[in-house]
């Protein structure tokens, strides 16, 4: 029997964006949860420890994270903290800036940042301007210039300076959109390239100098980060999740996702077990 992960939609109660004091949820567990809006966590001091999509995040000092729309995760603990949380429905951010956060989910999702960066500025103002009548144009405005300065920083740590108009920029972005809706059918790298019309020596090159790593890395990154929602969060046994991602042989299933994730699939799930608080 599958189990559904809670989604927190709506939070914005119909606003595009919203500004929150990180004490809004401070020594407070929350439940592993899934949001229909992004979440940007920008920290000016003290430590904040969350987990997205099974990976561990902790912010130490000044620093910031984001969490993309369907991200399953949980803030595990927070101590002496202050700062905010900006959450900004998805339609407000522009495609531009959407898929330079793509390029950054699951390994870049958090920086450090300068004790005197000027986002923290950014933000008094916008927390002021949030008591304004007259403050909906003016935080969407400084809503927009945060989080262009948020994928500007983490760009500037990983030294990935994308290029938003060039050839290789639209093939790793159209890429990586095929990956999310075929990654159960299609799993090799010279049929996306099939798909784009390119050979796949031209894909890899594409999408390493975008993203920093080959195109056969995300194809398997995806179908990995399934197969763990799956074990954690659904009663499936291995060999229906293998068949549930595409895969006719369980065993090579098993030995793949060994491999990539460093562990076994049950001994992932065992790890795991409470994270949701579901027992197999």
């Amino acid at each position: 029997m599958k189990k559904t992960i809670p989604s927190h939609r709506n939070q914005l109660e119909n606003l595009a964006v919203r500004l929150m004091p990180l004490s809004v949820f401070h020594e407070k567990q929350v439940e592993v949860h899934r949001d229909d809006h992004y979440m940007f966590i920008i920290q000016r001091k003290g430590n904040f420890i969350l987990k997205v999509d099974f990976n561990t995040i902790e912010l130490l000092g000044p620093s910031l994270c984001f969490v993309a729309p369907g991200q399953i995760h949980q803030y595990i603990a927070q101590k002496d903290n202050e700062g905010w949380y900006l959450f900004v429905d998805a339609g407000s951010i522009s495609e531009s800036y959407q898929e330079k956060m793509d390029m950054h989910q699951w390994l870049h999702q958090s920086v450090h940042l300068n004790d005197n960066d000027w986002i923290f500025e950014l933000l008094v103002l916008f927390a002021k301007v949030e008591d304004s009548v007259q403050s909906i144009s003016v935080g969407r405005s400084l809503a927009d210039a945060a989080v262009a300065t948020i994928i500007a920083r983490i760009s500037e740590a990983t030294g990935l300076q994308f290029r938003q108009n060039g050839q290789k920029y639209a093939i790793a972005g159209q890429f990586k959109k095929l990956v999310s809706e075929h990654f159960k059918n299609i799993k090799q790298v010279q049929q996306y390239a099939e798909l784009l019309t390119i050979t796949p020596l031209y894909l890899n090159e594409a999408v390493k100098e975008v993203t920093g790593y080959p195109a056969s890395f995300w194809i398997q990154q995806k179908i990995v980060w399934e197969a763990r929602r799956l074990l954690v969060y659904t009663t499936m046994d291995v060999k229906q999740i293998a068949f549930e991602l595409g895969y006719d042989d369980p065993v090579y299933f098993s030995r793949f996702f060994k491999r990539r994730a460093g562990k076994t699939a049950s001994d992932f799930r065992k790890e795991n077990h409470d994270l949701s608080g579901y027992h197999h």
